[in-house]
């Protein structure tokens, strides 16, 4: 599909209220992935996306247009697509929407500062989460993490070991089509089974995630409801089964205040002039 259906998915696309993934390549060609509620449509062949907090994703939307998303809406209903970025402005009339929106008009930290858009490529059709199927699979991958830690390294500190084996933790899987374009999808059901490795099944999402072969490069965005959350890179690896594992060799913080790799570890710079 080409064009979204404004009268149905608009409502859902405005509120701040959602999930909204974005998914770039950094410069590495590694998949990017970032939560951004601001994300929404202008017409049936645009979407804009409200910047209000510094981060290496907004470098990456002009040094490398070419992007996935993926929406989700409180019902648990979610769209996915691709998009290129063409333009930022600092004005206008989506900048004055933006911040007359409650998220930001009262927020007395900061506001949307820039607006980002993109032509629209491709958007999907409304799907529904299937809780019943990732439920079976997340018993999957309970009951198989024992038998797939694969090599352990030491990558994940105890904060991210903790965050990604909890139920209550949602992942998104990202990694490259053959077109060229990053693709995301989720994989809930997936979890941490040792200090570097999470294991994940593409069911029961297995079309989204065609193309994607052993040994690429995948990345996951792993957030709760409290927003706490972080992004991992790494290594796709098909095992028995049905099962798949992203080997992690890079972590990035993705909350505030400090957005940098903690895995492997960025040194602080001292400040010497002032």
């Amino acid at each position: 599909m080409k064009k979204i259906n404004v009268e149905r998915d608009a409502k859902d696309f405005a509120s701040p209220y959602k999930v909204a993934l974005i998914a770039t390549h950094d410069e590495q060609k590694d998949v990017h992935i970032t939560l951004l509620s601001s994300l929404m449509n202008r017409g049936d062949d645009e979407m804009v996306v409200g910047e209000f907090v510094k981060g290496l994703s907004k470098e990456f939307f002009h040094e490398r247009p070419q992007a996935g998303f993926l929406i989700m809406n409180l019902a648990k209903e979610f769209w996915t697509g691709t998009m290129d970025f063409y333009d930022k402005k600092t004005e206008g009339p989506e900048y004055i929407a933006f911040n007359e929106m409650t998220l930001f008009r009262f927020n007395t930290y900061f506001g949307v500062h820039t607006v980002h858009y993109a032509k629209l490529r491709e958007i999907s059709e409304k799907r529904k989460l299937n809780m019943a199927g990732i439920g079976a699979n997340m018993v999957r991958v309970i009951l198989g993490g024992p038998f797939f830690r694969g090599r352990e390294n030491q990558v994940f500190n105890p904060w991210t070991r903790q965050h990604t084996a909890k139920a209550g933790t949602l992942l998104f899987l990202g990694f490259t089509g053959s077109d060229g374009y990053p693709r995301l999808l989720p994989v809930i059901q997936g979890k941490s089974v040792s200090k570097s490795r999470i294991l994940l099944t593409l069911a029961p999402y297995k079309k989204l995630g065609e193309g994607l072969k052993d040994g690429d490069r995948a990345s996951l965005f792993a957030a709760n409801l409290d927003m706490e959350a972080v992004l991992l890179k790494g290594t796709y690896r098909k095992l028995a089964g049905g099962f798949g594992a992203v080997d992690i060799d890079r972590v990035y913080n993705s909350m505030p205040p400090i957005h940098r790799y903690i895995y492997p570890e960025t040194p602080w710079a001292a400040v010497t002039e002032f």
